[in-house]
């Protein structure tokens, strides 16, 4: 079961990276939270159902030319999948290059994602997934 998890979650970046934003949200619980960790500009608050986590998501393609999320590590971790990520892209009014690395962690229950959460310093991550370095 968790290397489908591991899969759901590549499955959602690569639809996000070809913009595709309703297959983004294809295995999200109509119940499920998203906490983003801060970094991100307007990314506060808790998002619920599929519905505000493409809102939360849409502020990239809006504010960015060729916004993109690169993955850079999976750690599988039974039920909760860790995700290092690279958020990237070029601000549409500005040009100027930007980019935050994040790890998420988010947790399948039932073939559904039904809680992500994004922090901003890999061991706090870990620690959310009972893991350490």
């Amino acid at each position: 079961m968790s290397q489908e998890n591991v899969e759901m979650v590549r499955r959602a970046f690569e639809a996000y990276n070809r913009g595709d934003i309703d297959a983004v949200v294809t295995d999200f619980a109509s119940d499920c939270e998203y906490v983003p960790s801060g970094a991100l500009p307007g990314g506060r608050g808790v998002y619920r159902g599929p519905e505000g986590y493409k809102r939360f998501i849409g502020w990239l393609r809006d504010g960015f030319d060729d916004a993109r999320v690169d993955v850079n590590d999976v750690i599988d971790a039974g039920n909760q999948v860790l995700v290092s990520v690279t958020v990237r892209g070029h601000g549409r009014q500005s040009g100027a290059a930007a980019s935050w690395d994040l790890w998420q962690v988010w947790t399948i229950r039932d073939g559904k994602f039904v809680r992500g959460q994004a922090f901003t310093d890999r061991t706090e991550a870990l620690e959310a997934v009972g893991l350490s370095e």
